[in-house]
């Protein structure tokens, strides 16, 4: 699409999702063509914007999108953007309003843990095939600074083609490899020294601030201020009532600090007394609204204010359309936030603190955290952080709730219930029951008084005890119904609460109520989204339908939880181990041998990952990986596997199912090794246990003292009783059944 045409929408209320750039403040500005130009006119797909705070970044931006016929989507970037599953969602909404990325791509960021492997490269393919040209703007980009949000920044960049663009602002050089971008033709680069005033600029700048300064002046101002857009319009504003521009007599040189004093001396003192002080005590926020300074500073007009003081000060930026939020310019902020310290010192926390209810009333769990800390109200934080616990752990946001934590410090963690049943069941996910375990008893003694909050909290309690089964079978059950009985029966809770409900009932022999439950248990994390839950029931009802001889039925279900596990990325985490184990043993008994190596393999590493964790899980997950091992006729790895079953056993009471099972599997494993590895001779096993070395035919034939015709005829039996049909995969076979070679010189060997 031409980018140079004139738009069907109208120029003067030009809107872009997200934010508005072209809003009727900034449209008194002068117009910065020679800029503009060189934006519209490069087929570069990306534009970078980088100088210090003041140089018209966003102003360039939003003249760009008016004279430019392509829609703009645009993000305002924060700190909360380094948490990458809160970077694509803000992405995805920006462009919503343009052309709607697929819906894999969201689906990738819901999950309770994305991984980047997969959210990447959907991004990247839902950017490249849209078929709307149009420019993504991203502002305020200094904000990135982790790896994570900086690889989908590169997914974002390297997905933007064709006529489309993507516009990056920012006041630091950010890690994209610009130079090698430049050199490639991929990037437009502007900085500071782009972006200056030029004298007839600077004329108009200051004519727009109300100064009609003779020439020699504006080429005064104009060296002094080194052409720095904000500050040439602020000298404007001093000289309103003034014979000529007053400036600091310390130069402004780029430094912030300076042009901060300058702001407060000249902006303050020349503003209404009323309006100052309102925006000094509002400067305690992020974004501004009426009702939200309504509700902050005790007044009742402060929409129409903000309004206007929009219209009369480029330094309060319109964010939407109607004019029903704003943002201060982050030096006005910096600057009133010092002023409201000196004026106002004492009220800074209840300002916070009144924030933090009004965004928790406006259901935003992110601002009303953050604004609680500033405030040092710790335990409303930590109530808030609880609360989002559940929704955040069906969006990915563990990272948010680990960085409020972290902010908060343990210490203080410890005396809080609902910090210390947050970092409890953080560690439990992570697959760390002894880390867990020692943080519900920091919490237990916490959980004290009547009411909904302290119901809450017994029943994270109660599930928390449950999960880790530590009390055994019955205690499980027991707490799984405590838990109920507090929880909401729509709560995201309640399929955890089935989940370790139908565990009890199946690990104690109730057949019938444990497929209840755990289909129960399934169908809750399904619909509220919580992966980890809905594997974990699903693999549950697969090894219950195995145990029943229901193979059909087993597959099915292992298949769906299996496949989630790869869909959530979920696959690095101990937690999800079972779902493996399970994937492995009935890929194996099913007759799929590479996927039950695969799984085999994944399992064990998995399995040695966990710490402390509960003993009935354990358990299930070494004698779900040793089942397949014996069904690969793996022997050596079933008994190791049956050894840490066993260990862990001893710790489960009450658990018929586990004891039989056990056994079971000890008793084929037991008939296998009688019988030998895949009814291999000795000479074969041999062979099998040499192969994974470097060693060619020839010089496996010298080690064992054969001729090398007879080590081909063996490896062409090993390969046919293991099912095989070449060294590589023999080699896969041997080391999955944990036979080591008879040399230490072991090498990964080409096949053959």
């Amino acid at each position: 699409m031409d980018s140079g045409g004139e738009s069907a929408v109208d120029r003067g209320s030009r809107r872009v999702a997200g934010i508005d750039l072209g809003g009727p403040g900034w449209r008194r500005l002068v117009e910065r063509e020679r800029l503009v130009a060189r934006l519209r006119g490069t087929d570069t797909p990306l534009a970078l914007l980088h100088a210090p705070a003041g140089y018209g970044k966003s102003v360039l931006l939003a003249q760009w999108s008016r004279l430019d016929s392509r829609p703009f989507a645009s993000v305002t970037l924060t700190r909360s953007h380094n948490d990458p599953a809160v970077l694509v969602a803000s992405v995805i909404e920006a462009l919503a309003a343009v052309e709607p990325l697929p819906d894999a791509v969201a689906a990738a960021i819901r999950t309770a843990q994305p991984n980047l492997d997969v959210v990447v490269p959907r991004l990247e393919a839902g950017l490249r095939a849209r078929r709307l040209d149009s420019v993504l703007v991203l502002d305020e980009l200094e904000h990135l600074r982790s790896d994570a949000s900086l690889r989908v920044l590169e997914a974002i960049m390297a997905g933007v083609e064709g006529g489309s663009r993507l516009a990056m602002a920012t006041r630091r050089t950010p890690p994209i490899h610009a130079a090698r971008l430049q050199a490639a033709r991929r990037l437009i680069s502007f900085g500071a020294s782009d972006l200056v005033m030029t004298p007839g600029e600077a004329r108009q700048v200051l004519a727009e601030a109300g100064l009609d300064a003779p020439e020699p002046e504006v080429e005064a101002i104009l060296a002094k201020t080194e052409g720095w857009p904000v500050a040439l319009y602020l000298a404007g504003l001093s000289g309103r009532s003034r014979s000529e521009p007053r400036l600091p007599e310390a130069g402004l040189g780029g430094e912030e600090g300076n042009l901060v004093d300058y702001m407060r001396e000249e902006l303050i003192a020349t503003a209404a007394p009323e309006d100052v002080d309102f925006l000094v005590r509002a400067s305690v926020l992020d974004r501004l609204s009426g009702p939200l300074c309504d509700e902050l500073l005790g007044v009742g007009d402060s929409g129409s204010r903000l309004a206007e003081l929009s219209r009369e000060n480029l330094l309060l930026i319109p964010l939407d359309q109607h004019d029903e939020w704003f943002r201060m310019h982050s030096l006005l902020a910096e600057m009133l936030r010092a002023e409201l310290r000196r004026r106002h010192g004492g009220e800074v926390g209840e300002l916070n603190g009144r924030a933090s209810r009004w965004w928790e009333s406006a259901g935003d769990p992110d601002r009303a955290v953050r604004f609680a800390l500033e405030a040092a109200e710790f335990a409303r934080a930590g109530r808030l952080i609880w609360e989002a616990v559940p929704a955040f752990n069906t969006t990915g946001r563990y990272a948010t709730i680990q960085h409020w934590i972290e902010e908060i410090g343990l210490e203080r963690a410890a005396r809080d219930p609902h910090l210390s049943l947050t970092v409890a069941h953080g560690l439990l996910a992570e697959g760390d029951g002894g880390g867990a375990e020692y943080w519900g008893e920091v919490a237990r003694p916490l959980l004290a008084g009547p009411g909904d909050a302290a119901d809450d909290l017994e029943a994270g309690m109660a599930m928390l005890d449950a999960a880790l089964g530590r009390g055994g079978t019955a205690q499980m059950a027991a707490s799984a119904a405590l838990a109920r009985t507090s929880l909401d029966h729509d709560s995201p809770w309640a399929a955890m609460a089935s989940l370790v409900a139908g565990l009890a009932a199946h690990l104690g022999g109730e057949r019938e109520k444990a497929r209840r439950e755990l289909a129960d248990g399934a169908r809750r994390a399904a619909v509220w989204n919580v992966p980890l839950i809905q594997v974990l029931a699903l693999a549950q009802l697969a090894l219950l339908h195995a145990s029943e001889g229901d193979w059909q039925s087993a597959r099915i279900l292992s298949s769906q939880a299996r496949a989630q596990v790869d869909r959530s990325g979920l696959i690095a985490r101990p937690s999800i181990v079972l779902a493996v184990a399970v994937s492995a043993y009935v890929a194996a008994a099913d007759g799929r041998r590479e996927e039950a190596r695969s799984d085999l393999r994944t399992g064990r590493k998995l399995l040695a990952r966990l710490r402390e964790f509960a003993p009935w899980f354990e358990v299930e997950t070494a004698s779900a990986l040793a089942a397949a091992a014996t069904e690969l006729k793996a022997p050596g790895v079933a008994v190791e596997l049956l050894a840490q079953a066993r260990a862990k056993l001893a710790r489960q009471p009450d658990a018929p199912m586990l004891d039989a099972w056990v056994a079971s599997i000890g008793e084929a494993n037991a008939a296998l090794e009688s019988a030998g590895v895949a009814g291999l001779t000795g000479a074969e096993l041999r062979v099998l246990r040499l192969l994974p070395s470097h060693l060619s035919h020839r010089q496996i034939a010298a080690e064992l003292i054969v001729s090398p015709n007879t080590v081909k005829t063996q490896m062409r039996s090993v390969y046919r009783k293991l099912g095989v049909s070449s060294r590589h995969e023999a080699v896969e076979v041997c080391l999955s059944l944990g036979l080591s070679p008879n040399r230490g010189d072991s090498y990964p060997v080409t096949r053959e």
